[in-house]
């Protein structure tokens, strides 16, 4: 998990870099994707951003197509049928769907147990100094390097202790988000007073996605639409403050094309708006290059601290029993 969550942190660099037609000049406008959109009637797709210029549809397949400006295939990846694909679906569920997500939930609330003792274990009694932070590098297969790997973990677990927090909680809070949404909702019912519903447009009728996301765009001026649903169809948009990066707003269309309900978050209960803090606090879709630092800093801490506790028991455990 830490090693696929830190590479997907530059998920959009990551493919641009493997795939040089991807790195477009000038993002595909709203418009262009509205005429490619109008060709293609299942799946979903992700409108151009500044850091993802493509259009990119997925089919039901989970087949991902990249198309440039004039409609051009730019790239078409299958399935598992790179490197990206596998960290995706491995971050995600371990490629075991259902059971792959109960067993990282339980993994997770388990690692958070670890670093919680860990760092009460290590307190000192007559407070934090530097020198309890101290570490001493030695060869770590020599005989002191045992003093190295028990120096180091305490070092990482304590001073990072903030950022692999962030990491491991906010990812097992997506491992079981439903429950987590109802009990911020339970806690935090809380509404604005001056959030009114926005009134449908039920007289305009959109045949066409140019349409639709003119309509989305009269409904929700303050937003951007990012995720679309081209089988329904509906439209997801988020807020220009917002942070999740496809934002938690819906605009959705009858059959006929009339505009059919709209969901604003703002006019949702305060504990489902702090519920959608989540994913982005673990993607680190808010905060700039600094906070994507920190989350980054928190999956080399991942992947360091197993690697020397496990390290030092064993060469504990290889004394113990060559003594």
């Amino acid at each position: 998990m830490a090693v696929s969550g830190s590479i997907l942190l530059y998920k959009n660099e990551y493919l641009s870099w493997q795939y040089p037609q991807l790195q477009l000049a000038e993002p595909v406008t709203q418009h262009q994707a509205a005429k490619i959109l109008d060709h293609h009637h299942t799946g979903y797709a992700l409108m151009p951003t500044h850091d993802r210029p493509w259009l990119e549809i997925v089919d039901t397949d989970r087949t991902h197509y990249y198309y440039n400006a004039t409609g051009g295939l730019l790239l078409e990846r299958t399935y598992l049928g790179d490197l990206t694909s596998w960290l995706v679906e491995l971050h995600h569920d371990l490629l075991l769907k259902e059971l792959g997500k109960d067993i990282l939930g339980v993994l997770g609330i388990a690692s958070l147990a670890l670093i919680i003792t860990g760092l009460a274990r290590w307190w000192p009694r007559q407070g934090v100094s530097l020198r309890a932070l101290t570490v001493r590098f030695y060869n770590p297969f020599s005989r002191r390097g045992m003093q190295t790997l028990w120096q180091s973990h305490r070092f990482i677990g304590v001073v990072l202790f903030i950022p692999i927090f962030i990491g491991l909680s906010t990812g097992t809070a997506v491992m079981y988000a439903a429950p987590v949404k109802s009990f911020l909702v339970a806690v935090l019912p809380f509404q604005s007073k001056n959030n009114q519903p926005h009134q449908l447009i039920n007289e305009v009728t959109a045949k066409n996605w140019q349409q639709r996301l003119d309509v989305a765009q009269q409904t929700l001026p303050t937003t951007d639409a990012r995720l679309l649903y081209l089988e329904e169809p509906r439209i997801r948009l988020k807020h220009h403050d917002e942070w999740h990066p496809n934002g938690r707003n819906y605009v959705n269309f009858s059959d006929t094309g009339t505009l059919s309900e709209v969901t604003n978050t703002r006019h949702t209960p305060l504990g489902n708006q702090v519920s959608n803090t989540i994913y982005p606090l673990h993607v680190a879709a808010m905060g700039g290059w600094l906070y994507q630092l920190v989350i980054l800093l928190s999956g080399i801490a991942l992947i360091l601290l197993p690697v020397s506790g496990i390290w030092f028991y064993a060469k504990r455990w290889q004394r113990t029993t060559h003594s």
